[in-house]
């Protein structure tokens, strides 16, 4: 079973979603994004002890492919929904492992 879902992406830690598929994961969405005209997004995490890596990596691959990111820190899911309405930014993306096991983290996008 591959880590990209309908609505998100999910995987184990260290197996699915190493530092490098991270990093290039955020190097897409901000392809993709910079295509569309979105240049600010909001990144939000979730209280897994995985989380804070996943950012590093994400963030990274974000900054380096020309978006800019306003950083949520550690935040519910509704909050980074809010930032969307309430902050420069036309874009989000949360890490969360949301229902899953302890080993299992991801994104919503």
């Amino acid at each position: 079973m591959g880590i990209f879902r309908e609505y998100d992406i999910r995987g184990i830690v260290a197996h699915d979603l190493g530092p490098d598929v991270v990093e290039r994961i955020g190097r897409a969405y901000a392809t993709l994004a910079r295509a569309r005209g979105v240049h600010n997004v909001t990144v939000g995490r979730d209280g897994r002890l995985t989380s804070p890596a996943l950012r590093n990596h994400l963030v990274a691959g974000l900054t380096r492919s020309g978006v800019n990111v306003l950083d949520l820190g550690l935040c519910a899911t509704p909050l980074l929904y809010f930032s969307l309405f309430s902050c420069d930014v036309d874009g989000g993306i949360m890490i969360t492992g949301s229902h899953n096991a302890a080993e299992y983290n991801g994104f919503k996008m």
